[in-house]
């Protein structure tokens, strides 16, 4: 008999929240930038939707809240590297599923007119970050086996280690990140601020205008955010253990459940929103 995974309740409802609050910046951009026709089309329902999507676009609202449920998404994926059996796996699963997004975000943006084209989103800096982990990771294991040959190395000792190691990472990418692209307080505000490299092979890791599409992110700074939150799973989860057992409960499920099934609901909230948006594109302009 298969034995079912343990849930970390207080994980998935952290991941839940993020996930749903991405979804709900990305269908206010859509409602702001997808579909300018709405502006001055005389619908009341599209103006009014256009209307919202500015607002919220524009907002101090969003300039605060956003990089909150980033950073808190980018870091909880980092700790449930804590939980995955095997993370390049992982990593190369989300690398594929990445590249369908852009392959059906174009095909749908040829068909529909609508400027829809993901190139490097949400799930490719992901993919990109998790890979990159379990490489360091392997790394860092095969640097133990050697210790191990000629010297006994306790399991603490190798999991403050990994604390160390990776949180040293996050906090020297995050300064790179202020050094050389767009200052973290200046990513989220009411412009959409890059640095004119021009070389595009930096917008993988720095905000280039030439990779701005629908979705953009970067590598920096979400990767010191991701490393961030790996360097504390094996000290937080040594035993993969919920820490706050007593508050488990029905009570989360709101976020807890999305948390659950975040890529999915991802994956298929952006396509509902945006279908939503051309029906009523097409029905009533």
């Amino acid at each position: 008999m298969k034995k079912r995974k343990t849930r970390i309740w207080e994980l998935d409802f952290i991941r839940g929240y993020a996930i749903l609050m991405v979804l709900v910046d990305h269908t206010m951009y859509d409602f702001r930038y997808l579909f300018p026709e709405w502006k001055g089309s005389g619908i009341a329902v599209l103006e009014w939707l256009n209307n919202v999507g500015t607002l919220y676009m524009t907002s101090d609202v969003r300039f605060l809240w956003r990089p909150a449920f980033l950073f808190l998404f980018f870091s909880v994926s980092g700790v449930c590297t804590a939980f995955s059996r095997n993370n390049l796996l992982r990593g190369l699963r989300l690398f594929g599923i990445s590249v369908f997004v852009s392959i059906g975000t174009y095909l749908a943006q040829q068909w529909t007119g609508e400027k829809c084209f993901i190139l490097l989103g949400v799930l490719h800096c992901l993919a990109i970050i998790t890979l990159s982990y379990a490489l360091l990771r392997l790394l860092l294991d095969g640097t133990f086996t050697l210790v191990r040959k000629k010297k006994k190395v306790s399991e603490r000792l190798e999991r403050w280690m990994h604390f160390a190691v990776f949180l040293l990472l996050a906090v020297a990418l995050f300064i790179v990140n202020e050094l050389y692209n767009v200052r973290f307080v200046d990513v989220f505000g009411t412009q959409h601020l890059t640095i004119a490299y021009n070389h595009d092979w930096r917008g993988l890791f720095f905000y280039e205008q030439s990779w701005w599409t629908a979705d953009y992110f970067p590598l920096f700074p979400f990767i010191s955010f991701f490393f961030f939150g790996a360097s504390l799973s094996s000290v937080l989860y040594p035993k993969k253990k919920s820490l706050l057992p007593r508050l488990d409960g029905k009570w989360h499920a709101v976020f807890s459940f999305p948390g659950r099934y975040s890529l999915w609901i991802y994956l298929l909230g952006q396509v509902v929103a945006i279908g939503i948006c051309f029906l009523l594109t097409t029905i009533l302009l």
